[in-house]
């Protein structure tokens, strides 16, 4: 090669024509078509040919050369067919030049243009032929179809990709997605992006959607979904995180309706005993719908016979029906701030199940008779029938009716009486405030807090344990297959004799060992209690109706519903679901307590310190029950209980974030 010479190279992806003007050793100073001038490595050069302009030639002379080469081997490269040369040289198989291309192609000997040509349209081939050793070898049909087929799903993302792009942008300027298909389709996407982000299973393509769109901040999936009414504005992510139920099948509906239509045969009916003539109460918030229990108390000789009277689901709804089987699926009822997931479907929970005031119901009844000083003497569970004469709340037991109703003034000195004898067998009551959100007609927040003990919850309380309880001994002493509730001793000492406040009580929360369901009977240490289930709350907890169906089978003379291994494989569904439940409604209940103090963005409040950790604080606001961190310096010196006053800097509370400064 000489000075002189028109060369051949790839520059950024791009075949350029040049000119040597001068030789380095292996390394070439090049005029190019552009004209720049650069140096080359021999090894890039792909094609060198004399050329025929003088060493006179101007530089212009040289471009304009250059430039009508390059055109030249552009037209004779559009005009080879590589599909065609390679149908002529596939069934040889053999390897062949550049040359021997270009001879083939254009017919006899091949001009250096021609030549050049050939070698481009090689470069830029994808299909037909592979590059080995400076030869050409066509490729086998079957890796032809496939490089094909390669890169058409290529072209057809990067359609969908700028199509994908261009309705998002739509959507975010516009608030629709036109084309029904694509609004399907790119919805599902969102979805999965606002509800598992990173885990969505087709996040790369979602955010490659996204990027296309320009909409690249991390809430932009939700906010679309948003601006589209797909989504709400405070829509609960965490039902679809969770795949939490909130629909019922048609088949549980249709079962749903008939039972409510129908009086189904009571296969209990011989059974049952009348307790019709009792004055029987239900006493529930002022929200309740469903209604799982009603008490009753009569005067004996030397006591009084407590009536515990629990609503009888399992004489109305069949075990392994669609409406049983979707009612286990759950688990539980789910009472959100903004929503209700009922177990059973609101037609029958609402009215035919419930023991709805001044109605006879179906119950299973706990009669326990026991002394003023609260000691068992005797106890018996029956199949039964009831009437609730009143429906009364928590509010009204706590504000008048106490002291002015002799039998709920009765009662209430029982059930202190009750819940002494039991913690002196080693229990321990932590009762925290409960924290209720409700919404005002405008959507505003109010939050409250409900003492836990009021007399009104402390006989409600009372009695559901010792039916419970009861439950617990009564299978359990028969040795009838039971699912029991059960709680290990603490997972450090626990102090249980002198009152403690708010911050203690936090703390011993925290020290619990976690309330385990086992199908084997054991003590549950908090309540202070040998053997303990669920049976008091069948509409609302299957664990509840497992219990009383188990406890009718032995009453009736019959062999147990449900054996070990079945009770197994039920435990297996409803413990999950009930730690779903539970988790559900802590995160949304924290949801709501941070979009009320996104409202308040600049103030200050007080906390309690509950415990101090590397450079934070673990803070308690008590009016909220809530948790927070405070990022502290290592010179700010705290101690739980202390208290603090704090600025709200920041709050998230979709991203669970609050900031927070001294004040």
């Amino acid at each position: 090669m000489e000075t002189g010479y028109l060369v051949e190279f790839f520059e950024e992806k791009r075949i350029l024509c040049g000119t040597v003007l001068e030789l380095k050793g292996e390394r070439l100073h090049v005029l190019t078509q552009n004209s720049r001038e650069l140096t080359l490595t021999r090894k890039r050069v792909l094609f060198a040919n004399p050329a025929p302009l003088p060493a006179s030639a101007s530089r212009q002379q040289w471009l304009d050369y250059l430039q009508e080469v390059a055109r030249k081997r552009e037209d004779f490269k559009a005009a080879i067919r590589m599909a065609d040369l390679w149908e002529l040289l596939v069934e040889e198989n053999q390897a062949v030049t550049r040359d021997d291309l270009a001879d083939l192609w254009f017919g006899g000997k091949a001009s250096p243009d021609q030549v050049a040509a050939a070698g481009r349209a090689l470069y830029e081939d994808r299909f037909f032929f592979k590059h080995k050793d400076d030869l050409w070898v066509p490729n086998p049909p079957e890796v032809v179809e496939s490089l094909q087929e390669k890169v058409r799903r290529e072209e057809e993302a990067q359609r969908e990709l700028e199509t994908a792009g261009a309705l998002l942008r739509h959507a975010w300027e516009k608030g629709d997605i036109p084309d029904p298909h694509w609004r399907e389709r790119l919805i599902a996407v969102l979805k999965d992006l606002a509800v598992f982000g990173e885990e969505a299973p087709h996040y790369q393509q979602g955010k490659a959607f996204l990027h296309k769109a320009g909409l690249n901040a991390d809430n932009a999936p939700f906010r679309l979904l948003v601006r589209l009414k797909v989504f709400q504005e405070d829509e609960n992510l965490d039902l679809y995180r969770l795949q939490v139920p909130t629909d019922f099948s048609p088949e549980a509906r249709r079962q749903a309706v008939n039972l409510a239509q129908s009086r189904l045969p009571d296969p209990y009916e011989s059974n049952r005993i009348d307790l019709t003539h009792l004055e029987c109460f239900t006493i529930d918030g002022e929200r309740t719908r469903d209604f799982d229990d009603a008490l009753s108390l009569e005067p004996l000789e030397d006591g009084w016979r407590l009536g515990i009277h629990i609503a009888d689901v399992a004489s109305l709804v069949e075990a392994d029906n669609p409406l049983d089987l979707e009612a286990r699926e759950r688990g539980t009822s789910i009472y959100l701030p903004e929503m209700r997931l009922p177990m059973f479907p609101e037609e029958i929970s609402e009215n035919t199940l419930s023991l709805v005031a001044r109605e006879e119901r179906p119950a299973l009844s706990f009669l326990v008779d026991v002394t003023a000083a609260g000691e068992i003497k005797d106890w018996s569970i029956t199949p039964s029938r009831i009437k609730v004469r009143r429906r009364l709340t928590y509010g009204e037991v706590d504000q008048f009716l106490a002291e002015q109703d002799e039998t709920l003034a009765a009662l209430i000195r029982l059930a202190r009486e009750l819940k002494a004898r039991r913690l002196a067998r080693g229990g321990y009551e932590l009762k925290l405030p409960e924290v209720w959100v409700s919404f005002n007609h405008h959507g505003g927040i109010h939050v409250m807090t409900e003492d836990q003990e009021t007399v009104s919850h402390l006989l409600v309380a009372e009695a559901m344990v010792l039916a419970n309880w009861l439950a617990a001994r009564f299978l359990s002493e028969r040795g009838f297959p039971a699912i029991y509730r059960a709680q290990p001793e603490p997972r450090e000492p626990i102090k249980t004799e002198e009152p403690k406040d708010l911050v203690a009580l936090w703390q011993d929360r925290r020290k619990l060992s976690r309330v385990v369901m086992d199908t084997t009977p054991q003590p549950h240490w908090g309540l202070g209690l040998p053997v303990y289930t669920f049976a008091t709350s069948p509409i609302r907890r299957y664990l509840d109706l497992v219990i009383h169906r188990q406890i009718l089978s032995l009453l009736k003379g019959g062999a147990p519903l449900y054996g070990q291994a079945e009770l197994e494989k039920i435990l297996m569904t409803i413990e999950p679901a009930m730690r779903r439940a539970g988790l559900l409604k802590a995160r949304r209940l924290r949801y709501w307590l941070l979009k009320y103090l996104a409202g308040q963005i600049g103030q200050k409040k007080e906390a309690l310190v509950v415990e101090p950790l590397q450079n934070r604080y673990r803070l308690l606001f008590p009016d909220l029950l809530l948790e927070v961190f405070l990022a502290a310096p290592a010179s700010l010196q705290l101690k739980p209980g202390d208290t603090v006053r704090v600025r709200l800097d920041k709050v998230l509370p979709r991203e669970d974030q609050i900031k927070l400064s001294l004040a």
